[in-house]
């Protein structure tokens, strides 16, 4: 390997880890405004969504450089590939902190009403996810990426439950649907965060490993 490519690589590997950081603020800023209605959260978010954009565009663009300036091979390839589908996984997840907040600001809105349903337990386990998954990738660990994927289940199992719960609760009381209806997204916004950290982490897998595992669980 070159010096120059190396360097490019070392470069591509910085941005990406800071791309992963300001998703992961972004995304535990919005479950926190969903946890505790504080405003100033949602402006964080809007912030950081800015700056998630913008690197996004950068790392993209790197990636192409690299592509054409070195023709990388093998591991460094699969690297350089893994590194454009991982960022816009990254950029999607931060647009589901937006839609988190926006669906929080409108619950804000109605009356207060206290809903029994597990999304405590889907809150923290998103935010594992979230965590695992960027560690998986900076480390370019595959058994962790595969622990990624497996809790991935588990996100689903509480979406479905959350779904069933409000469905109960709007045929008791139809007054809730528009609470109803803003928890059902947030729900969904919260079990696509983990699809993404799903995608993220099968790509590790085949950046390590070589192996395409998509559709194989």
């Amino acid at each position: 390997m070159s010096i120059h490519l190396q360097r490019d690589l070392d470069n591509l590997r910085k941005d990406i880890l800071r791309l992963g950081d300001l998703v992961r603020e972004s995304t535990l800023k919005s479950i926190e405004l969903f946890n505790t209605r504080e405003l100033s959260l949602a402006e964080d978010v809007n912030t950081f969504e800015l700056h998630i954009n913008e690197l996004e565009v950068d790392i993209e663009e790197n990636c192409l450089k690299i592509l054409a300036l070195h023709q990388p091979v093998a591991i460094d390839l699969r690297f350089i590939v893994v590194v454009m589908k991982v960022t816009n996984d990254l950029e999607r997840m931060g647009d589901q902190a937006v839609n988190i907040v926006q669906r929080v600001k409108a619950l804000m809105k109605e009356p207060s009403h206290a809903f029994d349903l597990p999304i405590d337990a889907m809150t923290d386990t998103v935010q594992d996810m979230v965590a695992l998954s960027l560690e998986a990738l900076v480390n370019q660990d595959p058994d962790l990426a595969r622990r990624v994927v497996q809790i991935d289940d588990l996100v689903d199992d509480l979406h479905t439950k959350n779904y069933q719960a409000l469905r109960v609760a709007v045929e008791n009381a139809p007054s809730l649907v528009s609470q109803a209806m803003s928890l059902a997204t947030i729900s969904s916004n919260l079990e696509r965060v983990g699809d993404l950290c799903t995608n993220i982490a099968e790509e590790v897998i085949f950046m390590v490993e070589g192996k395409v595992i998509r559709h194989m669980q």
